[in-house]
């Protein structure tokens, strides 16, 4: 074989290696494209008692823009791990089931453990409408409940979060604390909300 003949047939096996190196990546990429996705997870996913689809889960990202566009928003900021989330998210989807009407829900855990930009954002926005602890910092805590109109907060319920280390939960939600709680909530999105 003469030496120009070598060439040519080292370099037609380069591309042939290289157009299989090619289609190898193009296929894995493909194949592999939805484990790098994080699946939308469902209120469900974080409230597990709780069946309802008045709820859609936001991030951070999305929370944010919330209270900067022109649109009226219900937002319910939980603790998943919270016994006072579990039961606030339940009378809080009974009010939203009478009303027929949705929330959006952000889940508080990931950020506030890590303290990132985005849990600094959502404080700094809601800072005016936080309980304050006894270190006096305002905080970021859940379960909260706001009703944002044209980028304002017209309405929020932060009643139980200063509550976690007094009282136990089954001892705070009388049926009178239950039906108050309902009562204004639900006049609230009516008077926020609800109308035109």
């Amino acid at each position: 074989m003469s030496i120009r003949t070598k060439m040519l047939v080292r370099k037609l096996i380069y591309l042939v290696l290289f157009a299989i190196i090619v289609g190898a990546f193009v296929y894995l990429s493909n194949k592999y494209e939805n484990l790098s996705k994080k699946p939308q997870l469902s209120f469900n996913h974080y409230y597990k008692k709780i069946e309802t689809d008045k709820y859609e889960v936001i991030n951070a990202k999305t929370l944010i823009k919330y209270f900067k566009d022109d649109q009226k928003h219900l937002i319910f900021i939980g603790d998943n791990s919270s016994e006072w989330s579990q039961k606030y998210a339940s009378l809080l989807t009974e009010c939203l089931e009478e009303l027929n009407t949705k929330a959006s829900y952000y889940d508080l855990e990931s950020d506030k453990t890590q303290k990132n930009s985005n849990y600094y954002k959502i404080r700094e926005r809601l800072k005016n409408y936080l309980t304050t602890t006894d270190e006096s910092n305002s905080n970021l805590l859940a379960p909260s409940f706001y009703i944002i109109n044209k980028g304002r907060i017209r309405y929020y319920n932060i009643d139980t979060v200063a509550m976690k280390n007094t009282t136990k939960v089954s001892s705070y939600w009388s049926n009178y604390n239950k039906e108050s709680f309902k009562k204004e909530i639900k006049y609230n999105i009516k008077r926020y909300y609800l109308n035109n």
